[in-house]
């Protein structure tokens, strides 16, 4: 009796903290399931830690990747970008989305980068934590704030004690010590003002108060973990996210009545873009041949399919008739070239176009 007891109370408290592991396990998933807003015009704060807070930057040429991937992907997706600080082990960006997702946008900038390092370094895994997080501020109230918290960075990291001498931020544009044209300084500069010498004096001085006085940090006002703005802001933009959200799944429901108005790309699709633009026969990019300019195309194609149509590459290497590690190493390889071959990079750029991905 004593025994059934016992057990019976062991059950109990087993049954209490199995509850208590539901619980949590339930929160975490709400809280997974909680849906990123993105709308045309939305401005977000974007930040992307490296995994185990590793190190993404080893030396300056780690940063000029980086950089150029930035201007790459914002001739290719149309977005404004404010300002960035790129610091040791994460990445900070104020940035505003055109038509194009900020999903999309960072999904390429962060496998790109990737790629880059793994080769660079032989490493394997993932290089970046999880996901990203990005924060939708409300423009008129936070942009100028949001720009001097991004530009201070390294300064409250106890990196430089003074931001103009930290190499890796747009305050370095914004300065015209350097002249990066993706970034989009006049903006900042007309809402301070209309003259442009007073606007660089107003903007260094602003700059200059937050380093002297007490930080004020420009995340701890966030809403929901999702937002900074106020009450009214917030409301309009779940409003409009919700709005965009039945949007789409009118079309999608559409698009299973009718299956000719899906927009998806299929495979004979892209390779038929991709040799008109390439100039390359579809026979040649889907045979065997080791030619210089063929391998370039046979490249393009899987490059296009995997990165920006979002195939995988296992459908790609049957469509191809090769194995998924040789369609990497192709992908791989247009990925390394893409930043210094303007000709490849124009030609991904009207690949697109075409097929609207």
């Amino acid at each position: 009796m004593g025994s059934d007891l016992q057990n019976l109370s062991y059950l109990s408290k087993f049954s209490n903290f199995a509850i208590i592991l539901s619980s949590k396990r339930h929160i975490l998933l709400e809280m997974a399931r909680k849906i990123r807003i993105e709308f045309s015009g939305a401005l977000y704060h974007v930040l992307a830690r490296g995994n185990n807070k590793q190190q993404i930057f080893k030396d300056d040429q780690d940063y000029k990747a980086y950089l150029k991937r930035i201007e790459r992907y914002e001739k290719r997706y149309k977005f404004t970008l404010y300002a960035f600080v790129l610091m040791p082990n994460h990445v900070h960006f104020l940035i505003e989305i055109g038509i194009v997702p900020l999903s999309k946008i960072m999904q390429g900038l962060q496998q790109s980068y990737t790629s880059y390092f793994h080769k660079k370094y032989k490493t394997v895994g993932h290089l970046f934590q999880g996901r990203y997080k990005a924060i939708l501020c409300q423009r008129d109230a936070y942009l100028l704030e949001l720009v001097r918290y991004i530009h201070l960075n390294p300064v409250r990291a106890a990196i430089v004690t003074s931001p103009e001498d930290y190499l890796w931020s747009s305050h370095q544009v914004y300065l015209g010590y350097l002249n990066q044209p993706f970034i989009e300084k006049d903006f900042i500069f007309n809402m301070l003002s209309e003259n442009k010498l007073a606007a660089e004096r107003i903007y260094w001085q602003y700059i200059r108060d937050g380093i002297d006085k007490e930080h004020k940090d420009a995340l701890h006002n966030v809403i929901d973990q999702r937002f900074l703005g106020s009450p009214e802001y917030v409301r309009k933009a779940k409003q409009k996210a919700e709005s965009k959200d039945q949007n789409r799944q009118q079309k999608k429901e559409q698009a299973m009545q009718n299956p000719f108005t899906a927009k998806k790309k299929t495979l004979p699709e892209i390779l038929k873009v991709v040799s008109e633009i390439a100039a390359i026969s579809p026979d040649s990019i889907l045979g065997k041949s080791r030619e210089r300019c063929i391998s370039y195309g046979r490249g393009l194609f899987a490059f296009i399919a995997t990165r920006h149509a979002g195939i995988s590459n296992k459908s790609i290497a049957d469509f191809l008739k090769r194995d998924a590690s040789s369609v990497t190493r192709m992908i791989h390889k247009i990925d390394d070239i893409i930043n210094n071959d303007q000709i490849l990079s124009d030609n991904v750029d009207k690949i697109m176009q075409v097929l609207q991905v």
